[in-house]
């Protein structure tokens, strides 16, 4: 199913499109196309999703309710109330995977509680572990429907809430731009010795952080290519605005920054909600602490240490990040083995952000990149059937 334009703005468009892809798409575009006009700002999104949600639940819909859940609490400040949102999605969410074949959760020990998530075992001869994380916004159990074909190739896969992600987040477990910390946790409770680690949305910056100082990761897929953690909140800022931010984070006015800050926080706007999911998953009270938090998440100084193989990916109309990133961290990755770019096009309806409205497109890119590892990965005819499945 295509990218669908069926709000006018960017953000919630983007963001009312995630649970239509996902391998239920016509059913729930049905029931979803009926509250879209209903939707205006962050307010009337909220109650429309927890709407459908109550309903999915009602009728033990539960994929449908854990999607819609999810998309009633996407917008929310921290507190009680989205806290209670997500109880609500592990909940629907346990319930619709219950006696699914091949399904195994799974809770990593971490300081502080858990990284939970889930395992799927290849079918067939096993080829390669791939783990998976995601981004700034995403729960684990959404890429579910991506990353099931893989195992029709032989790849087993691992898929966690990292800190600041889904349910670690909800334990407390805030978000660490070092991500080789969540990394080592995983490798070390499966005692693997080697893998490949696929990282999505912000993610893509962590798959890249995480391999720089685990050996153990043979194969980074970084989709799309996040350099730095400040570059999503400032794109969203209007003409000017961003070069006077960081002028005034770097000079360390705090004072300056905050003011700014709150006259760029437009009601219902991307940016808004950069702050707020910011603080969300930082932990953090102010957008300051949230600056001086997600500054950290830099590859600035740490791509000579990557000496693996990397694909970096990217949409040609991202609109949450500068797709110039790339060419950047092309040119610094000195010391990689191999350095694939895929650039995803409107053509191709994959050009947006972790290409929604085609992601077949970036799985089949992913397999063929991985088969050139793995000698007798099927990725011919037979193999593209599957996966479009």
């Amino acid at each position: 199913m295509p990218f669908l334009h069926m709000l006018p703005d960017v953000g919630m468009n983007y963001t009312f499109n995630r649970p239509l892809l996902d391998g239920t798409s016509p059913a729930r575009l049905r029931e979803l196309s009926a509250i879209a006009p209903r939707i205006k700002d962050y307010d009337s999104w909220h109650a429309v999703w927890l709407e459908v949600a109550k309903k999915a639940e009602a009728e033990k819909r539960w994929p449908d309710a854990a999607s819609y859940y999810h998309g009633a609490e996407f917008y929310l400040p921290a507190g009680e109330v989205r806290n209670g949102l997500y109880d609500d999605f592990a909940r629907t969410w346990a319930l619709g995977m219950k006696g699914v074949a091949g399904y195994e959760r799974i809770a990593i020990p971490y300081p502080g509680g858990n990284l939970p998530g889930f395992r799927l075992q290849a079918k067939g001869k096993e080829r390669s572990t791939l783990i998976f994380t995601g981004g700034y916004d995403s729960f684990v159990e959404e890429f579910y429907n991506f990353l099931l074909p893989l195992t029709e190739l032989g790849i087993t896969v691992i898929a966690f809430d990292g800190p600041g992600q889904g349910g670690a987040l909800r334990q407390g477990i805030y978000m660490d731009h070092a991500w080789e910390k969540p990394a080592k946790a995983a490798i070390d409770y499966f005692e693997l010795d080697a893998v490949d680690w696929l990282g999505a949305s912000c993610g893509g910056y962590m798959s890249i952080r995480a391999a720089a100082f685990e050996p153990r990761i043979k194969h980074i897929i970084s989709m799309p290519t996040s350099y730095s953690g400040l570059d999503m909140t400032l794109k969203q800022m209007r003409p000017g605005k961003a070069q006077e931010l960081i002028s005034l984070f770097k000079a360390g006015d705090c004072k300056g920054t905050e003011a700014l800050v709150a006259r760029e926080r437009l009601p219902s706007s991307i940016f808004e909600w950069c702050v707020v999911q910011g603080m969300h998953i930082t932990g953090t009270k102010t957008p300051w602490d949230f600056l001086m938090a997600i500054a950290k998440h830099s590859l600035d100084g740490i791509l000579h240490n990557v000496k693996q193989d990397i694909l970096l990916t990217e949409g040609e109309q991202d609109h949450l990040f500068d797709v110039g990133w790339v060419h950047r961290t092309m040119r610094e990755l000195v010391c990689a083995r191999s350095v694939t770019t895929r650039i995803f096009t409107a053509r191709e309806g994959a050009e947006q952000h972790c290409q929604l409205g085609n992601s077949a497109v970036a799985r089949h890119a992913i397999v063929h990149w991985l088969a050139s590892f793995y000698p007798g990965m099927p990725v011919g005819r037979s193999a593209e059937t599957s996966l479009a499945a």
